[in-house]
């Protein structure tokens, strides 16, 4: 039974589907076991919508495919072969019509953004036509409405009448008994500030403990979230700091991922791709393909071409792995 994997970048086609206005970026994976293709897409920072949904167009071997977007891995369905390639394309869908977010291809299977929002209209996205209201017929008025009572009101109850007038002076009198300026004068007013100050600072010292940070640690790195160790950075932390102050930046790449730095070695570009703030692939890119046995992805410069671009080596940030793209 043969096995397929191909991998799609992802590029921003419209702005405003981000929860932090920042560009969106990720990518759509395709595997596909004997006829079962599974579709995941990965997107970094798409934000939810209340009106509408989100539908992933998905075009190989001349097929086109319309699924409903989610999170996690689409459910397999039956498919041709992708070892030629695929494209996807993100759509808003709303009584409106299709919006497109995100585009991207990969290999040889060639797809315009306009051609796959026109398969999103023929299966049932494009915009409901309105029916026009009905006309009176001629010469006719409006039949009036009847005179309709008002509902009753319910009763307002009677004001409740007010005690009979007393000597308020006992009442002033225990006032003053109960005030005393040597008693209030004998207190610390600031004792409260200074026990709320203490406690404060032990909640903060208790917090970080219990974050797992102790004071040694950089401040300005974010929580690190569940799930990541950054053990292989932390490896090669060094070194990749001293390449990135020796080497000049390069910003070919940064169209393709946002959330990135990079600098030219002069034999290839070394990369970090940060994923909330945190390292999450390490990468070398260079324009000529890598020798024989090192499996390379290729990513354009800019959205829409094939023709420019670099090919790229990911790399784990926790745990070394390479990340590969194979076909059986």
């Amino acid at each position: 039974m043969a096995y397929e994997k191909r991998v799609c970048v992802m590029k921003q086609v419209k702005k405003g589907f981000t929860a932090d206005g920042s560009a969106l970026s990720g990518a759509v994976y395709a595997e596909r076991m004997g006829e079962m293709l599974k579709i995941t897409p990965r997107l970094l920072g798409l934000a939810p919508v209340r009106d509408g949904r989100y539908v992933l167009v998905v075009r190989a071997s001349g097929q086109t495919f319309c699924l409903d977007f989610s999170e996690g891995a689409i459910e397999e369905f039956a498919a041709p072969s992708v070892k030629e390639g695929f494209c996807a394309l993100l759509c808003y869908v709303r009584a409106g019509g299709a919006e497109a977010v995100a585009f991207g291809s990969c290999g040889k299977e060639n797809a315009t953004v306009q051609s796959l929002l026109l398969a999103v209209s023929e299966a049932g996205g494009e915009k409901k036509k309105r029916r026009p209201a009905n006309p009176l017929p001629p010469n006719e008025l409006p039949t009036p409405m009847p005179n309709v009572p008002l509902a009753p009101t319910p009763a307002v109850p009677d004001p409740v009448p007010e005690d009979a007038p007393q000597d308020k002076r006992p009442f002033r009198d225990g006032l003053a008994a109960a005030y005393d300026d040597e008693a209030i004068a004998a207190n610390d007013y600031y004792a409260h500030d200074e026990d709320e100050s203490a406690a404060n600072a032990d909640r903060k010292k208790t917090s970080k403990v219990a974050g797992g940070r102790d004071s040694g640690e950089d401040e300005a790195v974010p929580p690190r979230p569940a799930g990541r160790t950054l053990t292989y950075y932390n490896t090669v932390r060094e070194k990749l700091s001293a390449a990135f102050e020796k080497f000049p930046p390069d910003k070919r790449l940064l169209t393709a991922f946002p959330q990135s730095e990079w600098v030219n070695s002069g034999e290839a570009l070394l990369g970090i791709v940060y994923e909330n703030g945190l390292p999450r692939y390490l990468c070398v890119a260079r324009e000529m393909p890598f020798p024989e046995g090192i499996v390379s992805t290729f990513v354009p410069y800019a959205p829409f071409s094939d023709k420019e671009g670099m090919y790229l080596v990911f790399q784990d940030a926790d745990t070394g792995d390479y990340i590969t793209v194979r076909d059986a």
